[in-house]
């Protein structure tokens, strides 16, 4: 019978592995600013992300694609359990749907058996930093200027693609993947 319950895990380990990442990402720092209600709206979409698509991207605007119409579905979501938050509109898309994705996508890659070490060592570099208030603060610190100061003021994609690209460069220089950037978490006061 323990053995059954081991195969059963077994085939479904992947499913368990995303749905996992998905409470971690959906907890209370996260969920703070939006409505009762979006987690539970939340847990079963980021669950149903074709995360296995990653094994197929090839460049960045593949990846960039592939986040893109996730966020949108975030979005949706989002969007539709908050229409009256004002705590996270006019950014509901472009700033916290793409928090959310970030973190589903990274905690899956890099601190999940999900992928190989051959496929995380492949789409790392392709992922993107979650923006919120720690790592605004951080790049401020920095003297990087940013066309927002609030998660909510990311209301467009150039928005949050130029940040990206700012993140991007400099981690290239330093061949480290720009989501690494996230780690400014840790050091948080």
């Amino acid at each position: 019978m323990l053995t059954e319950e081991f195969r059963r895990i077994k085939e479904a380990h992947g499913v368990a592995l995303k749905k996992r990442a998905a409470r971690g990402v959906l907890g209370p720092s996260v969920m703070r600013v939006f409505a009762s209600g979006t987690r539970d709206a939340l847990l079963p979409v980021l669950a149903d992300i074709d995360i296995d698509a990653i094994r197929d991207v090839k460049n960045q605007e593949e990846f960039s694609a592939w986040f893109d119409a996730n966020v949108e579905r975030i979005a949706r979501v989002v969007a539709r359990t908050n229409r009256d938050n004002r705590r996270i509109a006019p950014g509901t898309k472009w700033g916290h749907s793409t928090k959310i994705a970030a973190l589903f996508v990274r905690d899956l890659v890099l601190s999940s058996r999900y992928f190989t070490d051959r496929e995380v060592a492949l789409v790392s570099s392709f992922l993107y930093a979650p923006i919120d208030g720690v790592v605004m603060r951080r790049l401020r610190k920095l003297k990087i200027r940013l066309p927002f100061s609030t998660i909510r003021e990311i209301d467009t994609r150039a928005k949050f693609y130029k940040v990206q690209e700012i993140l991007g460069r400099a981690a290239a220089e330093c061949v480290v993947p720009r989501v690494w950037f996230d780690d400014n978490w840790g050091d948080r006061q």
